[in-house]
Order: C-alpha cells, then sequence, then structure tokens
C-alpha cells in the first residue's frame, strides 16, 4: 500500500511538472467579475393580470453587475474541471402598474417583482494554446441555482404588502473565453457563460379565484454573464 501511495504521488508531481513546463499549472483559483443578460419577458409575469402594464426594469435587460470566484485543476493540457460560486444577479426583474377600470390618473396597483439568482456550479473544461501565453477554452457542465423571489404590492387603497418565496434547482450551463498569462503565477481571462433555464416555473405570481396572492415561483429565464477575470496558478 506504501509503494502505491509513493508511487502514484510520484506520478502526480511529474505530471504537474511536465504540466508546468508546458505551460499550464495543474491547479488554480480566481476571481470574476461582470454584467449579465436575460431573456425574461411580460407574459411570465401573472396569466390573470390582464388589462396591466409592464415595464422590464434596466437589470433584466442588461447592465446588471454580477460575480464569481472559481477554482479548477488542468488534468493535462487540454483537459480540465472547473468549480464556481456565482451571483447572477437580478434574472428577472418588472414593474406592473395596474389602473382602476383601465383609467390612468386614478387610483391604481403596483408590484415591483424580482428574482435574485445565485449558486455553485461545476464543468468540464477543454483548453486549445494559440500562442505561447494565450489560449482559448470552452466548457459544459450543470449549476446548482438558489432564486430568491420576492415582490412589493401596493393596493387601490395604497396599501403595501411584501411578499417572498425560495427555490431551488439545477440548470445546464455553457461557456467560451480566452486567457492570458500575465506572468508564470497570474493569468486574465475574458468569458461568457450562458446558464439555461433558471428557475422552475412558466409564471413567477400565483393567484387564487378572488385574485389573491397565494404564492411566488421563479420563472425559467437563460442567463448570459459576461466577464472579467484573474486567476493564481498554482
Amino acid at each position: 500500500m506504501k509503494k502505491f501511495l509513493v508511487v502514484n504521488a510520484g506520478l502526480a508531481a511529474l505530471m504537474g511538472s511536465s504540466m508546468a513546463e508546458a505551460g499550464f499549472s495543474p491547479y488554480y483559483a480566481g476571481a470574476a467579475i461582470g454584467a449579465s443578460k436575460n431573456n425574461g419577458n411580460e407574459a411570465q409575469f401573472c396569466d390573470e393580470c390582464t388589462g396591466s402594464q409592464f415595464t422590464m426594469h434596466k437589470k433584466n435587460t442588461g447592465g446588471a453587475k454580477v460575480h464569481k470566484v472559481y477554482a479548477g485543476a488542468n488534468l493535462n493540457p487540454v483537459f480540465g474541471v472547473e468549480a464556481e460560486y456565482a451571483n447572477l444577479g437580478d434574472t428577472y426583474a418588472i414593474d406592473m402598474y395596474r389602473p382602476e377600470f383601465g383609467i390612468p390618473g386614478g387610483r391604481a396597483e403596483y408590484a415591483k417583482a424580482r428574482q435574485k439568482t445565485r449558486g455553485i456550479g461545476i464543468s468540464a473544461k477543454a483548453n486549445r494554446r494559440i500562442t505561447r501565453k494565450t489560449s482559448v477554452y470552452g466548457k459544459a457542465g450543470a449549476f446548482a441555482w438558489e432564486n430568491k423571489n420576492s415582490m412589493d404590492y401596493t393596493n387601490l387603497d395604497g396599501i403595501n404588502e411584501r411578499y417572498k418565496s425560495t427555490d431551488r434547482g439545477v440548470s445546464p450551463t455553457v461557456g467560451l473565453g480566452v486567457e492570458h498569462e500575465v506572468t508564470d503565477r497570474i493569468s486574465i481571462r475574458v468569458g461568457w457563460d450562458r446558464t439555461f433555464d433558471t428557475g422552475s416555473s412558466d409564471r413567477f405570481l400565483e393567484l387564487d379565484a378572488n385574485k389573491n396572492v397565494t404564492d411566488l415561483h421563479s420563472v425559467k429565464t437563460d442567463t448570459d454573464m459576461i466577464y472579467v477575470g484573474a486567476t493564481f496558478n498554482f
């Protein structure tokens, strides 16, 4: 058993040494900031909300500030695995205005709905070196997300209520990027990730027969993240 461990430790050391000489460190960790955009729409809010006017919040159509931290291992100069924690920000954000009897200027209902997503992902990663210090990569995997859903609602009498819910799920994710080595230990990357269907339902708001709120559900949206990151190679 001891011989087995010694042999495997030696092989691991040799593999790490050869990969470092080839320009790839076996292990790395980093952090990135960026912006997200998703394809949420008004029809996903509520089936019974006829006669309402909707405004997609600016964070929902682009510009939401997002971030992530990641760590990985290069199994060889071509293939590796990468894990991450990512905060995708608002993956659904909509404001509703519904005037009484459909007549603007009088009494009206208001709602501000938000769906915030964060989670942990793991992906298989493929690297291809295009110059001595620059490589491109692609990755595909799964993202285990948690959605915090909230809605601020003001009724016709001006009374405000706040609703909250949380749900979880797993969605596929893909990504592409370019990485450039600044030093032997530090590199920078620019990338794009897409996470599919970060939600559990087709509608955000669930009402009963009397149009009272019964529940909130996160809605299925595809979220794109463009980011810039710094990586430390061990």
